[in-house]
């Protein structure tokens, strides 16, 4: 636009100069230098927008191409693009998660088994592990958070029962060797012979209660003590249903909680749940203020999860870890052993 009317104003300058009204020739060359500088800064200001435009296009598309997203010359929509990947990975992120959290579990059932298995249950090699390994069950420990321990040691079925222990605590753990390990990675090593770097807990042969009473020394702070979790709590929006999924729910494990009311609900959410069940229909008339609140829950306690029971497709729900919209009993006793 600038660009002609500079060219508009230089040709009716000379039109003028020539045929119309002569003006005063110096008077002539001022109006034609300006109109001039104008249209050269016009070429100039086109030419190095055009090159901009140009280079940014050129790093949207290796975006896009980076991506595997279609190519488009808009910046906007190159976002879009990018925040469905992005909520597509995340998706897929809570997916993988879950499913190790699944084969965790199913491995740990794995190791529990062969005690049932008569063959191994008997054998004099294994018999005074699996022995210890038996106290896991009946001992009494804490749950730990945001620790995580190096094994270093040749026997691979002690190994895995000290894995199955500390996962049970809610310690991670890995298998490594003193010549690969990175000792500023974990909280504390775990072997038969001391070590010279960082904490260390030296153990002849499996034991549940000394372990535990390890971490009971060394990991006081609260920023590694998990808060007592109950199991479940369930909010529907019937008491029948409320009762019927309770009788279902402590046939499965006890520790369980059913909310009658909104008030009682939301006093019930200052303990600590492993699994909420909730129906959209008692939260959906207080919407706002109870989306707050279930945020300030799951940043307060994120191991706990949250399952959101709705007929209707529901939005902006994203505090819920799971959305059902048909529920029966076989399928919340899977649900409990997958989240439980």
């Amino acid at each position: 636009m600038i660009l002609f009317i500079s060219f508009l104003a230089l040709t009716l300058c000379f039109l003028n100069y020539y045929f119309f009204y002569p003006i005063n020739e110096n008077l002539f060359y001022l109006y034609s230098f300006i109109c001039v500088l104008i249209v050269c800064i016009s070429i100039s200001y086109v030419f190095i927008r055009n090159k901009n435009n140009k280079k940014n296009n050129m790093i949207i598309w290796d975006l896009e191409d980076y991506f595997n997203l279609p190519h488009s010359n808009s910046l906007q929509k190159t976002k879009e693009n990018l925040k469905k990947v992005f909520q597509t990975q995340q998706e897929q992120l809570q997916d993988q998660k879950t499913q190790k959290h699944f084969a965790q579990k199913q491995l740990h059932d794995l190791i529990q088994s062969l005690h049932y298995n008569k063959p191994l249950k008997h054998d004099k090699v294994l018999q005074n592990i699996f022995q210890e390994f038996n106290i896991i069950k009946k001992s009494q420990f804490n749950i730990y958070r945001n620790i995580h321990a190096c094994i270093i040691n040749d026997n691979s079925i002690e190994n895995y029962l000290l894995q199955c222990i500390l996962h049970d605590m809610g310690i991670s753990s890995e298998i490594k060797t003193s010549e690969e390990i990175i000792y500023e990675n974990y909280q504390f090593i775990i072997s038969k012979n001391p070590v010279e770097h960082g904490l260390n807990y030296v153990f002849s042969q499996v034991d549940t209660k000394d372990l535990a009473e390890f971490l009971n020394t060394h990991f006081k702070q609260d920023f590694y003590q998990m808060p007592y979790m109950s199991n479940v709590l369930i909010f529907k929006s019937s008491s029948f249903e409320n009762d019927l999924i309770l009788n279902i729910t402590n046939q499965f494990c006890q520790n369980n909680q059913a909310a009658s009311n909104l008030s009682d609900f939301k006093s019930t959410l200052k303990f600590c749940f492993k699994l909420i069940l909730l129906d959209y229909e008692v939260i959906k008339f207080d919407f706002d203020y109870m989306l707050h609140l279930l945020h300030e829950y799951k940043n307060k306690y994120p191991e706990s999860r949250i399952l959101l029971f709705s007929k209707e497709r529901v939005k902006e729900c994203n505090f819920a870890d799971e959305i059902l919209h048909d529920l029966n009993k076989n399928e919340w006793l899977n649900l409990l052993k997958k989240y439980l």
